[in-house]
This record gives structure tokens, sequence and C-alpha cells, in this order.
């Protein structure tokens, strides 16, 4: 696929959210130990509720591609994208910073530690759904992967990837934890309000180079450029 590297580098940035990182490290961080099943029913059901989304995204891109096409092109379409893209560059710009962690604290210490395989299948629904429509990085793959010439078999091999790819760091730490044990798991948990805190960081700086692009776009299309 022509955009392979493009979505490696979004699948990437996905792969620094809350469902697909910080919360399988908190889990481990609080539990002293990684639990290999629970873990595993998590991380599956993260990846089959983001696939479930992908497809009916591009599904949805397809349905209306056309007409979407043409309703893009009009004026009252470019206004709406600018308002839009000024809004996201001014929540990444003005948004407030998020807060350092101190050093030696521990912010994932006191979150719960389900260990049922329900309880791990609602935890990966929750945290999934929940943060769904912030994840402007899978928007804007599940729109690439839409314009593409691609069959919807090579389609949904390339959603299955992306996921993969979205919980690859995750998975190396989770290794890392589970081989080295006691070894590891103070680093993990020194690290790990440091990851929290640059996923928030990352959050910011995807909705301010979206909000830019957007808005810079409609400001052209409008004239309002020179």
């Amino acid at each position: 696929m022509e955009h392979a590297t493009t979505l490696a580098g979004l699948a990437l940035l996905d792969s620094t959210s809350l469902g697909t990182l910080i919360i399988p490290i908190a889990l481990v961080v609080r539990s002293r130990r990684v639990d290999r099943g629970p873990m595993t029913i998590y991380l599956t059901t993260v990846c089959l509720v983001y696939l479930g989304l992908g497809i009916a995204l591009v599904a949805g891109f397809d349905l209306i591609g056309s007409t979407a096409a043409r309703l893009a092109r009009t004026e009252t379409a470019q206004w709406a994208t600018l308002v839009i893209g000024v809004v996201l560059a001014g929540f990444g710009i003005l948004g407030p910073d998020p807060a350092k962690p101190e050093p030696g604290t521990d912010s994932l210490g006191s979150r719960p530690t389900p260990a049922s395989a329900g309880a791990m299948v609602v935890l990966g629904l929750g945290a999934s759904l929940a943060e769904a429509a912030t994840m402007v990085p899978y928007i804007a793959a599940t729109g690439i992967i839409a314009s593409s010439p691609e069959a919807w078999p090579g389609r949904i091999v390339t959603l299955i990837l992306y996921c993969l790819v979205m919980i690859a760091p995750a998975l190396v730490l989770l290794v890392l934890a589970d081989t080295l044990g006691q070894r590891f798991l103070p680093k993990l948990a020194r690290i790990a309000p440091r990851l929290e805190y640059e996923a928030k960081v990352t959050l910011l700086w995807v909705a301010a180079i979206l909000g830019l692009h957007l808005a810079g776009r409609s400001a052209g299309a409008l004239g309002l450029l020179g």
C-alpha cells in the first residue's frame, strides 16, 4: 500500500494513548506482575473494538464518498471546516499543559486492577470507546484506507496490521516485564507517569497540527489567504 509509512506513523501515535499503552502499564505496575491471560484478553478486546470501528468508518466513507466530495467543495463546508480547524488548533496550542509528574511518584498506583476475563473485556471496551472520538490519527488512517483503490479484503488486512502496530509498544514493555520481572518492574513504575504525561502532550500536538492543516486548507479554498 502506497501510504504504508504514513499509516505506520499514525499507528505509532495511537500506540501512546490511554487504552493502548497507559492502562496495560498501570495494570502491571499495580499487580507487580504480568497476568498473561487477563492482559491478552484486554489487548485483544482493544484490537477488536478498533477493528470494528475501523471497518465501520471505512464503510461509512465509502457510502458517503461521492456525496461528501461534492459537499466538501461548497462554501458552507469550507467555512465549517475552517471553524473546526481553528477550534482544534486552539485546543492544541492554548490548551493547558498536562501536569508534569513529580520524580518518584506513581500516579497509576491507585487505579483498580480487574483480574477476571469479564472485567478485562469491560475495561477494554470502556477504554476503547471512551477515547475513540479523540483518536484523531485513527480517524485519519481510516480516511486514507477508504481512499485507497484496495478491495475490502486488503483493507481489512491493513486495519488488522494497524491495530497490531498500535499495541506493539505495550507488548514490548509487557514482554520485558514478564521476562525480567523485578529487575524491570521498578523501572516501569518510574517511567509510567512520564509515559502518561507524554501521551497527553501528543494529543495536544496532533490536535494543533491537524487543526492548522484544516484551517489553512479551508482558508486557501475560500480565498482568505490572498
